[in-house]
């Protein structure tokens, strides 16, 4: 008995000591079996921080846990993040681990993951990132690796889908979602529980759905040989109201076929009430409402990268009326009838037919009409728009957010139709379009507004070639604006999203842009730059604005009298003959500031400076103490005029690497106190003089390429010592320069004589026969960095062809980096030409293949209309007989 009992002791203990080992022994086997399937498959770059393994934890089962797993794109969506996921957490059969061939999951957990999932405008989705088989062939042969899996979860996930071929955009958050089902068999049902804290959704730059709770319930039946997903009985809430999906998703290779089919399960008006959101609050439950509601609506068809699927959605909203028993009004009378079709999802083919909408808000009625044909060929619109808000009287029957004031009129009276081909074609006259949209007395602020806005007035008038805007009196915080001017192509901009043209003039008391950049400290005053963020400039954008700005606030900077033009075009802001004060001088400027690639967002200018004050420059301006450190230790004034091109970080401030340019200097009576490089110099010469100086003038032309600042020689007077200078620094602080100086004898007295007989001997000592004169040729080597030079002195009569060298050096040096930069530069261009290159490619493909469609659907119409024709003419033919022949043909 006591045999059994040690053995099984031991045998207890072996076991233990196994389950504490084994995933030490399985855990290089299982990172590496990770890593090599995702690298050998992924065109994206595939990375976690840190694999825990645990057998103690899902015993009999092996568990793993992976931090911070992240897929990161590569060309054309690089550096955006596809997934990431604080952890990822796999329950595995710990035998199937061991043989390796199929690695059975048991479950899968997702905590907080962020999923984006994008399609550009040339329809690229960046979720394609399996290899294909050519490519993964390459590196070793097909994978073996098979994984089944019964059950997942996801918590408090963060979902985006933004397709800009669309437009669609949807965005969950909160998202915890679980599913079961046997995905070892062919065919079987998925089990899935979803339930989302905030569903947004927009179409064509509309949000349609706005932070609704949603929870879905649905079983799908999976047929995964034919990759066909059947969806039954589900159920899908959004706030309160219920919807029904039923239909199918097929993937049978790269392309998505589908045919669904949705409903709403009650009629209610309050459900439908319950997806707005200004009507949607805490208090809803005590909402009062009538009327009826109908909506259902489809999608059939094939998805891919050249097509999309047929859609239709219908709304009918009828004797609508809702009511909060603690508001005074109500808004009634509502009537909704909407038809939205495409039965073969070319673009083109879509309908849009809001044939009514009307309501009465606090007793003010309101009337809407759209029907538009064939948006992408040539919008056919007939619309209107007419009706009174009276801001104020929102709050009378629906309560705003604690903190919220809205006050105002709006009142609008437009009406368009026709086709937008007769504008194009300056045929305004088969083009009806008039009216006025006006804005008086608007004020609004909330928890969500950075600042209040309000509104004065703003008046339009609409005729077939332009909006006309008599009147804009605005004020956004502390930023005033007063304008006036046209619009043009407003149609064309809103339907098909065509260049939105204009001439705009503005004048202004005072803009504070950082309320639009950043975030401002009330107790200090100044800007927190940590919230700025790039500017985007809109694309499809053509302006020109005329401004006049008494005061612009940027950062720290507050600048006077801005005047001059703004050309806002192709992403893009470019100043003609800007005029402004700031550092008690003035400036102009000429250039502009491209935001074409957000993420490298660049500048270039040609500023003429004139009398800056140099210590609040360096003080404001952090890239003139990186290009001349000297900066920071003068007084007085300078002007420049230069040229300069530089890409921005994150934060709006130039990359040094990337900056480069070239200027002429003008400083007179700038005085220099405490420089170290000087000091340094005053330390070996034995001269005070250094320390602290005046420069009667200097005026030296400088360029500067791949953070280096290279100075060409000039001449400076240093307290009665006249000298040469020439040579460069780094925006790392670096200095390579020589100063060739003409030192009075007179000025070597006490201890520096015995530097300057130091330097006799020295130079004798080298054969130069050196005699002192009145003047001391002294030539002055400064290296090291700023903070620390390093000095070097001599009297070698050879000083001028030193300097001679120094010039050669220079000009190596400088032309080696501008080849550097340049090199660079043309490397860019080249991958942008490639870029262009394959999207022009893809833009052909795209185009061949709607040809293509479109001769078919051509020939198709053409049969059908040549059979039609013949059935007439065969139907013709037999009355013709007919009226002859009394036995009539059948």
């Amino acid at each position: 008995m006591k045999k059994v009992l040690k053995f099984l002791g031991i045998f207890l203990l072996l076991l233990l000591i196994f389950l504490i080992a084994a995933p030490f022994l399985f855990k290089d086997k299982i990172i590496g079996k990770i890593k090599e399937e995702a690298n050998k498959n992924l065109n994206a770059k595939f990375n976690f921080s840190s694999l825990d393994l645990s057998l103690i934890r899902s015993f009999p089962n092996l568990s793993v846990n992976i931090e911070n797993l992240s897929i990161i794109n590569i060309a054309p969506f690089e550096e955006d993040t596809l997934i990431y996921a604080k952890t990822f957490g796999l329950t595995l059969d710990i035998m199937s681990v061991i043989k390796g061939t199929e690695i059975k999951i048991k479950k899968i957990a997702i905590d907080d993951p962020v999923m984006n999932f994008l399609v550009n405008k040339e329809g690229k989705a960046n979720w394609d990132i399996a290899k294909s088989s050519g490519e993964s062939s390459k590196a070793s042969e097909p994978s073996s690796f098979k994984a089944s899996l019964q059950k997942y979860s996801v918590t408090n996930g963060t979902i985006l889908y933004n397709d800009l071929t669309m437009p669609f955009m949807l965005k969950l958050q909160g998202v915890n979602h679980t599913g079961s089902g046997d995905f070892t068999q062919d065919i079987f049902i998925l089990k899935t529980q979803s339930d989302i804290k905030f569903a947004d959704m927009a179409y064509g730059g509309v949000k349609y759905i706005s932070k609704a709770k949603a929870d879905i319930q649905a079983d799908i039946d999976m047929d995964m040989k034919n990759m066909k997903f059947t969806f039954k009985e589900n159920k899908i809430l959004l706030n309160e109201l219920q919807l029904g999906l039923n239909g199918w998703v097929a993937m049978p290779d790269t392309n998505i076929d589908m045919d669904l089919k949705f409903n709403a399960a009650q009629s209610e008006f309050r459900n439908f009430l319950s997806l707005i959101p200004a009507v949607y609050s805490e208090n809803f439950k005590d909402l009062k409402s009538s009327g009826t509601m109908k909506l259902d609506g489809g999608i059939k068809g094939r998805y891919n990268a050249g097509s999309m699927p047929g859609f239709n959605l219908n709304v009918n909203i009828d004797k609508g009326m809702f009511k909060y028993p603690s508001l005074p009004s109500s808004v009634a009378n509502v009537f909704v009838d909407l038809k939205i079709k495409n039965p073969d999802g070319i673009p083109d083919h879509t309908t849009i037919n809001l044939s009514r909408l009307h309501a009465e808000m606090n007793g003010n009625p309101f009337d809407a009409k759209l029907i538009l044909k064939t948006p992408v060929s040539d919008p056919d619109i007939d619309a209107f728009l007419k009706g009174k808000i009276d801001l104020s009287g929102i709050s009378k029957f629906v309560p705003l957010e604690k903190g919220t004031t809205l006050s105002g009129l709006i009142t609008s009276d437009l009406t368009a139709k026709g086709r937008l081909s007769s504008i194009d074609q300056k045929r305004y006259d088969e083009f009806n379009a008039s009216g006025n949209f006006g804005i008086t007395g608007m004020n609004y602020s909330s928890k969500d507004t950075k600042q209040p806005i309000a509104i004065n007035t703003m008046q339009l008038a609409f005729n077939p070639q332009h909006f006309l805007l008599s009147s804009f009196i605005a004020k956004i915080g502390k930023s005033d604006f007063n304008a006036n001017g046209t619009l043009d192509n407003v149609l064309a901009y809103a339907i098909k999203n065509e260049k939105l043209t204009g001439n705009l003039n503005l004048n202004s008391k005072t803009i504070d842009l950082n309320e639009f950049m950043g975030t401002e400290s009330a107790a200090s005053g100044t800007t927190d730059t940590s919230q700025i963020t790039p500017l985007d400039v809109p694309e499809n954008i053509d302006f020109t604005l005329n401004a006049s700005i008494g005061t612009l606030l940027y950062q720290n900077l507050s600048i006077g009298n801005t005047k001059g033009a703004l050309v806002i075009k192709d992403k893009s802001i470019r100043m003609k003959d800007v005029q402004m004060q700031l550092m008690d001088g003035s400036m102009k400027l000429n250039g502009g500031y491209s935001s074409v690639n957000i993420k490298k967002p660049s500048f270039d200018f040609a500023i003429s400076i004139n009398d800056f004050d140099i210590q609040k420059t360096t003080s404001s301006f952090q890239t003139i103490g990186k290009m001349a450190p000297i900066a920071k230790n003068c007084m007085g004034k300078f002007s420049v005029d230069m040229n300069m091109v530089s890409d921005l970080d994150q934060k709006m401030q130039p990359v040094l690497k990337t900056l480069s340019g070239a200027g002429k200097l003008l400083a007179n009576n700038v005085t220099v106190s405490n420089f170290p490089v000087f000091n340094k110099v005053a330390d070996v010469l034995k001269m005070e003089s250094w320390k602290k100086f005046v420069l009667p003038s200097v005026n030296p032309s400088f360029k500067f390429v791949n953070g280096r600042v290279y100075v060409d020689p000039f001449d400076i007077n240093v307290n009665g010592i006249k000298a040469t200078v020439q040579g460069s620094n780094g925006f790392d602080e670096t200095i390579d320069y020589t100063m060739a100086t003409q030192i009075p004898r007179s000025s070597f007295g006490g201890a520096a004589n015995s530097v300057l007989n130091n330097l006799v001997s020295s130079a004798n000592s080298k054969g130069a026969n050196f005699n002192v004169g009145d003047v001391v040729p002294v030539n002055i080597t400064i290296g090291g960095t700023v903070p620390n030079p390093k000095i070097g002195t001599d009297l070698n009569k050879a000083g001028a062809k030193a300097m001679d060298d120094l010039k050669a050096k220079v000009k190596e040096e400088f032309e080696t980096k501008k080849a550097e930069a340049e090199a660079r530069a043309k490397e860019e261009i080249e991958k942008k030409k490639k870029e262009v290159s394959a999207k022009l490619d893809a833009e052909k493909q795209k185009l061949v293949g709607e040809a293509e469609k479109a001769k078919k659907e051509a020939e198709a119409k053409a049969k059908a209309k040549a059979d039609s024709l013949k059935r007439a003419a065969e139907k013709k033919a037999k009355e013709e007989i007919n009226k002859l022949n009394p036995f009539k043909l059948k």
